[in-house]
């Protein structure tokens, strides 16, 4: 596979310069946009990127926009553009956290709204294009909300907790990532929102790890809780994950391991009844999420998953794309140097595919734009500052089989 590539080398004077290689001979060298930067719009932090295409052609890059850390102040934000990620269009606040006050019957110092996890329902009937986003409140309560204007206005959210979120659980995560429109087979049209929780007190970071699949069969009017990962004890402790649809009908699922013994930092597992129960493992200790091929090597962190070509939909080749940091970059240990890594044979094996960031990089979302060609959104920060200096988008160009 051969890619030639848009990746950072130089932004504007405000943001500092970044540098990235990656010794490809089809390489060119062009300039990143970054989506945002932080300290600006009255915030101190972006984190947690998820993009999506709307139904009218705008990319849609969704955020948490912070006042601090993990736990502070986190409203949900989002930038459009609607010239293929070139220029983006004012900062737009979709779940304002002040909002949310009415939920807690003591006064609390700050409120967290995050975990983007939308995704684009281009088969309903009544209302294609729909986007929903389903986000958390306090990593504790679940909710969706949805646009029919392509993310210009939401719908007042509602709650779905009850229906998706067993009362053992504490924490609880929507992806963060892009969710996925099953497209083929009995299944065609579900909603499936990768997820993960905690076994412990509401909301606290702390306890048993595990994965679970939300999903809606009749176009998000109502969800339910589907796949649920309770290997707790074994030696792969799966967390974040993000999911993609297969050309034999499974879903394959890619598990961030939170510091787990099993070998590398990356698990995976499948599903054959679209996202309802996962298949057993065939690998021994192991009961649903089994340790990834050596070559998806990124540090602990959040990754993505993205189907680009699928044979079955008329492209000459089936390719999946995976992003996310290198531990073995130029930059070395820990999260930095994005990559992308590539699959033609449905995830049976990877290759490295280019190096799109060098210096700090972190979590990180992708995008089908038109094609042959990707939208990449991803934390970034210049070399020898912090990861999360601001949130950039870089589109890639991906050639055909040599």
């Amino acid at each position: 596979m051969r890619f030639s590539f848009l990746y950072p080398l130089l932004v504007s004077s405000l943001f500092g310069i970044v540098g990235a290689s990656c010794g490809l001979a089809s390489a060119d060298e062009h300039t990143a946009t970054t989506v945002f930067q932080r300290d600006s719009e009255g915030y101190k932090v972006f984190r947690i990127p998820a993009i999506v295409q709307a139904a009218n052609g705008d990319l849609l890059a969704f955020c948490e926009a912070r006042q601090g850390g993990d736990a502070s102040e986190i409203d949900l934000v989002l930038r459009r553009s609607s010239d293929g990620g070139k220029s983006w269009q004012p900062l737009q606040v979709v779940q304002e956290s002040e909002d949310f006050r009415a939920f807690f019957a003591d006064a609390v110092p700050s409120i967290t709204i995050g975990n983007p996890a939308p995704v684009v329902d281009r088969i309903d009937p009544e209302h294609r294009g729909r986007i929903w986003l389903p986000f958390t409140l306090e990593n504790d309560r679940v909710f969706v909300t949805h646009s029919d204007d392509h993310g210009e206005s939401w719908s007042r959210p509602r709650e779905i907790t009850a229906e998706v979120k067993p009362e053992a659980w504490g924490w609880y995560a929507t992806g963060p990532v892009h969710s996925i429109q099953i497209q083929n087979g009995p299944f065609r049209g579900r909603l499936v929102v990768p997820a993960d929780h905690r076994v412990g007190p509401d909301g606290a970071d702390d306890g048993l790890n595990g994965v679970q699949v939300i999903y809606s069969d009749d176009h998000g009017q109502t969800w339910q809780l589907g796949a649920v990962d309770d290997s707790y004890e074994d030696e792969l402790n799966a967390n974040e994950t993000t999911v993609v649809e297969l050309e034999d009908g499974r879903l394959y699922f890619s598990t961030r391991d939170q510091h787990g013994k099993a070998a590398g930092t990356r698990g995976k597992a499948f599903s054959e009844d679209g996202g309802q129960t996962f298949v057993p493992a065939k690998e021994s200790g192991y009961k649903w999420f089994v340790p990834e091929s050596d070559v998806l090597d990124p540090p602990v962190v959040q990754c993505a998953l993205l189907r680009v070509n699928a044979k079955s939909q008329g492209d000459p080749r089936n390719l999946i794309l995976f992003s996310g940091p290198d531990d073995n970059g130029p930059s070395g240990k820990g999260r930095s140097d994005l990559r992308l890594r590539y699959s033609t044979d449905e995830g049976n094996t990877w290759q490295d595919g280019p190096l799109i960031h060098t210096g700090p990089a972190a979590y990180s979302d992708m995008v089908k734009l038109s094609d042959g060609e990707v939208g990449v959104l991803f934390e970034a920060g210049s070399v020898g500052k912090s990861s999360y200096d601001r949130i950039d988008f870089v589109r890639c160009v991906l050639d055909t089989l040599e």
